[in-house]
């Protein structure tokens, strides 16, 4: 796939696809590197990253209670 620089300001961008954002899942912020002459964007964060510790952390923060038996 080929696609041109675009002028912005006094920068260059390239706009990327749909497509291409959907299958990377990029959001807003993209880490770039750069190899050689090779320019590399990766997702910043996946989403839900660190929910499952955030939850554990929570969950073993705070007693559980026996509350009794459940009336409607």
């Amino acid at each position: 796939m080929q696609i041109k620089l675009v002028k912005i300001g006094n920068s260059f961008g390239v706009r990327l696809p749909k497509t291409v954002i959907e299958t990377c899942e990029f959001s807003s912020d993209l880490e770039m590197t750069v190899k050689g002459k090779t320019v590399v964007l990766k997702a910043d964060k996946q989403p839900r990253q660190g929910w499952q510790n955030a939850i554990q952390d929570e969950i073993s923060s705070k007693p559980l209670r026996y509350l009794g038996e459940w009336e409607w």
